[in-house]
């Protein structure tokens, strides 16, 4: 897990619980990175990996936001990750905020990023947005303001790849085309409507990871069925869907993958 500028830190010091599963990098100013005083300068420094452990490891995942300044030196954080499968999380900021220069940092590490996922050098790309997950998980206080979305995107994160690596009790996990390699990521409580952390345009495929408690696994019978109809509304749309089903001491819930083969303009 490696975090790019202050969002990507915070991310993935939520990992720290779980490093016998991951290793947390960090990149930000004095951490990582010699300060620098404009994007292009972050661009020209040279970034090693020099991490023990990193040999058990053949994923990597970036997290960054592409309003700062730090956000300059992506690609060489992707050069040095050149050996690995990697997938950047690129967090959208909230625009109707932003400064007119952090707006077109964002617009340019927005579509350079896709660029290089779409042309193969990155493998994935899921794009999150601040002003989608406010709505879903609420602010924080002053201090403490994007706690709670930082949350959610930890704990969104682990779900999934806890269950990429954990067989599911019913279903199959999507296996999704080659080509769709953009995409965002939907929550809810099962069977309500989802909520989907970007709107992301020309979906083409769709999975559905679901989290039933025990009990109604056993004596629900709806279950099976309302997944199904999940499956069929997104059919209608074209999309390639399917849906696989994890017992959870939890609450009912799910969430989806969207991907796309399309670059995301906005």
């Amino acid at each position: 897990m490696v975090g790019l500028g202050e969002a990507g830190k915070n991310i993935v010091k939520l990992f720290k619980p779980h490093t016998s599963n991951y290793k947390i990098i960090i990149f930000d100013e004095n951490d990582g990175l010699e300060p620098m005083s404009s994007v292009e300068e972050y661009d020209e420094q040279e970034i090693k990996l020099k991490h023990k452990g990193l040999s058990k490891h053949d994923e990597a995942m970036l997290f960054v936001c592409g309003s700062g300044k730090v956000a300059g030196a992506s690609l060489r954080v992707l050069e040095a990750l050149k050996g690995f499968k990697t997938t950047i999380v690129y967090i959208v900021p909230d625009l109707e905020f932003s400064s007119d220069r952090e707006q077109k940092r964002h617009r340019a590490h927005f579509g350079i990023l896709q660029e290089y996922t779409r042309s193969g050098m990155v493998n994935d790309m899921i794009i999150l947005e601040n002003k989608k997950m406010f709505e879903v998980a609420g602010t924080g206080t002053t201090l403490k303001y994007f706690e709670k979305v930082n949350f959610l995107i930890y704990n969104t994160i682990q779900n999934i790849m806890y269950c990429r690596h954990v067989k599911p009790d019913f279903g199959r996990l999507h296996m999704k085309k080659e080509i769709s390699s953009i995409s965002t990521i939907g929550l809810g409580k099962f069977p309500e409507e989802e909520k989907l952390l970007f709107l992301l345009d020309n979906i083409t495929e769709t999975c559905y990871i679901i989290n039933i408690e025990e009990e109604d696994l056993d004596n629900d019978e709806s279950i099976i069925p309302s997944c199904q109809n999940i499956v069929r509304e997104n059919k209608a749309l074209a999309r390639n869907t399917s849906f696989a089903i994890w017992k959870s001491s939890d609450e009912n819930n799910y969430f989806s993958i969207h991907y796309t083969h399309f670059i995301q303009e906005r």
